[in-house]
Parts: C-alpha cells; structure tokens; sequence
C-alpha cells in the first residue's frame, strides 16, 4: 500500500486492524525512539511478526482514552 494511500486512509478514519510504529508516531505526534519506549513499557499490546512490529488499533485506542502516567 502506498504511502499516500496509507495516509488519506489515516485522515478518513479509515485505519487497519493493525497499526505500524510509523502510524502511532503519526497519531501521537512522538518520535520512532519514544514510541518504541511505549511498546517496550507494555502499555498496549504488540504483535511481532520476526522483525516487524504491530499494534492492534482498538486496544491502542482504548489504551490512548484512559488517563494514566506511564514511566520508562
């Protein structure tokens, strides 16, 4: 899928069951660095597949309405 498709589709609300670190970058506005520190901290679930890394799109979301403080 193409990079513009990807981000007319993520400006639709039309998002994939799964989103890549470079969308969750995009949708909290964190550098690659910081996001990774998110997945590494276990706030949200991660499915890995070998090398790569995606995060399931409803529970990052409901993950993102709940108030909380997460240290790393």
């Amino acid at each position: 899928m193409s990079e513009q498709l990807k981000c007319t589709q993520m400006e639709n609300g039309q998002l994939p069951e799964t989103l890549t670190v470079q969308e969750v970058q995009k949708i909290l506005k964190l550098g690659r660095n910081a996001v990774y520190n998110l997945i590494h901290s276990h706030s949200f679930p991660v499915i890995r597949v070998g090398n790569l890394l995606r995060i399931p799109r409803e529970p990052f979301y409901a993950w993102l309405a709940t108030s909380h403080v997460v240290r790393y």
